[in-house]
């Protein structure tokens, strides 16, 4: 039994916490998007690829190149640039096609590199020109693996702002809806439907694929907050000094009041991958056991038991 309900509040629980992380990316998509965020950061990458520091030499004739340009709205900054895109159009910057078609060759283009006053990128070229033999095309290649290499650089730089800024939402949203990890365990520890019906939830979520971005973030999080409070979950705060969720009044609550919405914070910041896959490794832990008795099911036993033993 003890078992039982200890695996229930633990799904509980983890479920809460994906809810939480959710409503943090979603805000997050809605900020980084706001903020442009992601073709800033790309931006940056690709000056520190080509050695431009202040974006006013290659970093920006390749960005009026006409297939970077195609790659966005008008007046926009492209958030993601395809390898194949950047190599095929950073190749024709520094050893453009001319007029008459003529076909370009591998000499060509190490002369015309030969040419260019940065030194550092220079070399870079140089040697990305020896590995390639004698054929173009795997010059273009060799583009496209110095790019990606560059990129997941870039991809670590965004996860880094990205954490951060999910690490502030965190703790901004647990201590609006007063999310007190300690508050919410003891609520549920004592009310066995309410842990049931999270429970029951819980299940239907890990059945189905984690939420990506991509859509409306204002309507994503509409949906989670819909969510959150159709569980009826013991969070937000209460004018009532009697009631759990109101604000402390000794140095003992505050302290038990902080340290049950630090641990919020710190579990939200995790992010919904990691909560997701927990929440599915406890699900089918639980769908494995035998399935806990009911209240009714309890009862009858503890009859039968009470009959044979007069």
């Amino acid at each position: 039994m003890f078992g039982s309900m200890a695996l229930e509040l633990a799904i509980s629980m983890v479920f809460v916490y994906l809810l939480l992380s959710l409503l943090c990316t979603a805000i997050n998509e809605w900020i980084a998007g706001l903020m442009a965020l992601r073709p800033k950061t790309l931006e940056q990458g690709i000056r520190n690829l080509l050695n431009d520091r202040t974006g006013t030499g290659f970093a920006k004739r390749l960005y009026d190149h006409p297939l970077i340009r195609g790659l966005s709205e008008q007046g926009h900054k492209p958030s993601y640039i395809p390898s194949r895109v950047f190599a095929l159009a950073f190749l024709d910057m520094i050893a453009p096609v001319d007029a008459a078609g003529s076909s370009r060759s591998l000499a060509d283009v190490r002369t015309l590199v030969g040419k260019i006053a940065d030194t550092e990128l220079q070399r870079i070229l140089l040697i990305l020109i020896d590995q390639s033999g004698a054929e173009l095309n795997r010059l273009r290649l060799s583009l496209e693996n110095w790019y990606d290499e560059s990129m997941n650089r870039v991809s670590g730089w965004y996860k880094k702002k990205t954490h951060k800024i999910i690490f502030v939402l965190a703790f901004l949203l647990t201590v609006l809806v007063n999310a007190d990890t300690i508050m919410i365990v003891n609520a549920l520890s004592r009310d066995a439907t309410l842990r049931a019906s999270i429970v029951a939830a819980a299940q239907q979520a890990a059945a189905q694929p984690l939420p990506q971005g991509g859509g409306q973030a204002s309507e994503t999080v509409t949906t989670l907050r819909s969510q959150i409070n159709a569980l009826q979950l013991p969070i937000g705060w209460s004018a009532d000094a009697r009631d759990s969720r109101a604000v402390p009044t000794s140095w003992g609550d505050a302290l038990m009041k902080l340290v049950g919405l630090s641990l919020t914070v710190f579990a939200v910041s995790l992010g919904a991958p990691f909560w997701f896959d927990l929440l599915n490794k406890l699900v089918n832990i639980r769908s494995a056991g035998k399935p806990p008795e009911t209240v009714i099911e309890r009862e009858e036993r503890v009859s039968r038991v009470q009959q044979a033993n007069p």
